[in-house]
């Protein structure tokens, strides 16, 4: 089976679905066995870099070595240091790489002619509708499409005999409020002045033409009467815009088709030429003075937008049962199965999460990786295929699945981060549904935030806890102190009675103490005192605790099965502790199950015990009466 790695960055929240689509077609038709493994993300969305770290590590997640190709798509990775930083780790596979969207050395090229098509819609500018001003209202100035589609521009320029300097290009982004946005920059250069538009404008794509064709209606403006314009892509915001928007049309799918064909091509030893161009052409229509394409059906398209709206609220409400389902998860396997079932009602064919395990611990953010992910400490979390439970753990189990089971399916991976902190990833198999619903960022950023909620609720149990501890502990000995034994001791005792076991209170005062403290000084005070805190912790059985009660007054509570065992625990202590000269007193009450004495009855046992034994030693000569 051949293996082919596809780097993508989605467009802002959205994912273009469409190079999938076609690659999938040529892998459905292909005699060749080919598994698809892409790597997602969104790392031109927030303005956090952190964030986008986070977003970008996915690009570390595979071995380019397992891999028999790779496809990069540039469209949208617009950071220059993660797209040198990726080109650098595609160039060192040594793998046969396409890329789309940008001609890169040594890479093979799949796109279309970008510069053909502006020179085609110029000429027909110029020739037919005698455009003579123009403007080219243009993409982001370093993506290397709209370069292409402005040099093309300027190349126009120089042929018809016109100034560059008359005929500006302007930057800014792919985006529809670029195109409000110049439309209002234009108009607000005037300051009061006769407005005097170009013939044309010239759009990079179709979403700047809309964008300024809706602001410029909106202040009374008439297209083409006022100034013409053109786009390009034929999105549907070009087709059913009024006017319809001349464009330019080519097909997504076609250039993901051939970036499979020209792997193929390569692993069959053919001699493959670096460049492949889609066939794209010019839509004349009414945005610049032409009829109506013709092309658009309305009663279709009507239709189209009733079934796309149903499907939309549908989808909707599937998201928001998904946000309020997952809101009352309390574990982190509840939130994975919610997550799973939500997307196997969509149109793909599995999903999997790979969380890093120390998760599960609450484990400190700073010891979470920025760079790379853990693998170490990764493990499966939940996968599904269809209806059936995959029961799969480990990273390696789950890779030998996709090698016997991945031929002629795709496999979405996509980051889940806590900033720039690398805590897993999801995958996402066959995920048709990404071709009409494509807002798959918003879907897997509820994963996130839900995932990263329950890991600071984790957290925030965790250092309750060590506070509690802190609160709960007598600092010098470090045994639970008077506190802790009035929260814990009457719940422990209830536990044992209704388990029917007894248990024994020992009631243990250290003799003398107060002549040691005054004799030999606090410090030598202490050190007795965590002595005997020291040997009744190291003879208490493990079900029982001990406490100091106060000054230097102790209590070592736990349950026996024979009575003996008390004896042996009071013989214990006095024996280890007289080894250091040091004597305690210990009184003893052995509880009774069936009896209706509380705690407390017992305790006043245990210490009227203590204090006759104190009595009897200072009568054979020596104890200060209490």
């Amino acid at each position: 089976m051949k293996r082919v790695a596809l780097f993508s960055d989605g467009w802002k929240r959205l994912i273009t679905y469409a190079w999938v689509d076609g690659m999938m077609k040529f892998i459905s038709r292909s005699d060749e066995k080919i598994c698809l493994y892409q790597y997602n993300c969104h790392g031109n969305w927030s303005r956090d870099e952190k964030h986008n770290h986070g977003e970008y590590n996915i690009y570390t997640l595979p071995d380019l070595s397992e891999f028999d190709g790779i496809i990069m798509d540039c469209t949208n990775i617009s950071d220059k240091y993660y797209f040198d930083w990726l080109v650098d780790m595609i160039r060192k596979s040594n793998k046969p790489t396409v890329s789309i969207g940008s001609d890169i050395e040594g890479f093979y090229y799949a796109g279309i002619d970008n510069k053909k098509p502006i020179a085609d819609l110029m000429d027909h500018l110029y020739h037919k509708h005698h455009c003579r001003k123009y403007v080219f209202a243009g993409g982001p100035k370093e993506n290397y499409e709209n370069s292409l589609r402005v040099l093309s521009y300027w190349e126009s320029l120089d042929r018809f005999g016109l100034s560059r300097e008359n005929n500006p290009v302007w930057y800014g982004d792919y985006d529809f409020s670029t195109g409000v946005k110049y439309f209002e920059q234009f108009i607000k250069g005037f300051r009061g002045r006769m407005i005097e538009f170009p013939d044309v404008f010239v759009c990079a794509n179709d979403n700047i033409a809309a964008g300024f064709c809706y602001k410029a209606q909106q202040s009374g403006y008439q297209i083409p009467g006022d100034f013409k314009i053109t786009g390009f892509d034929n999105l549907d915001k070009a087709l059913y815009f009024d006017p319809q928007i001349t464009t330019v049309g080519h097909m997504r799918e076609n250039i993901g088709n051939k970036t499979m064909e020209i792997l193929a091509d390569v692993w069959a030893g053919k001699d493959v030429p670096r460049n492949h161009f889609m066939p794209s052409k010019c839509i004349f229509s009414e945005s610049c003075g032409c009829p109506n394409s013709g092309l658009l059906d309305y009663r279709k398209y009507a239709r189209g937008q009733v079934i796309a709206e149903v499907d939309k609220l549908e989808k909707e409400e599937l998201l928001t049962k998904l946000e309020s389902d997952i809101v009352k998860c309390n574990t982190y396997d509840e939130v994975f199965r919610q997550i799973a079932e939500y997307f196997m009602s969509l149109a793909c064919d599995g999903f999997a999460i790979v969380i890093d395990k120390r998760l599960y611990e609450g484990v400190a953010e700073s010891e979470l990786v920025t760079d790379g992910y853990d693998r170490d400490n990764l493990v499966v979390a939940y996968a599904t295929e269809g209806k059936r439970m995959l029961n799969i753990k480990e990273l390696s189990e789950l890779k030998q699945y996709y090698e016997k089971t991945g031929a002629r399916n795709a496999y979405m991976f996509t980051p889940i981060h806590f900033r720039e902190k690398a805590v897993g990833y999801s995958i996402l198999k066959n995920g048709r549904f990404l071709y009409d619903n494509p807002y798959f960022y918003d879907i897997h950023s509820t994963i996130t935030k839900t995932v990263e909620n329950l890991y600071k609720k984790l957290q925030l149990e965790i250092a309750n806890k060590k506070m509690r501890e802190i609160y709960n502990r007598d600092q010098l000995t470090g045994l639970y102190n008077r506190i802790a034994y009035t929260e814990m001791i009457d719940p422990e005792y209830c536990k044992h009675c209704e388990s029917g076991r007894k248990c024994v209170i020992n009631f243990v005062d250290a003799d003398n103490f107060k002549q040691v403290n005054d004799t030999f000084g606090h410090e030598k005070g202490d050190m007795i005192l965590k002595k005997i805190a020291n040997v009744l912790v190291s003879k208490c059985p493990k079900e029982g605790f001990v406490y100091r009660y106060g000054g230097d007054e102790f209590i070592a509570f736990f349950p026996v099965d024979k009575e003996s065992e008390a004896d042996l625990f009071k013989e214990e202590v006095i024996a280890q502790l007289g080894r250091d000269d040091i004597s305690v007193s210990i009184g003893q009450a052995i509880t009774d199950p069936a009896s209706d004495r509380v705690f407390d009855d017992y305790m006043k046992i245990a210490d009227d015990e203590m204090y006759k034994i104190k009595v009897a030693k200072k009568e054979k000569g020596g104890l200060r009466k209490r």
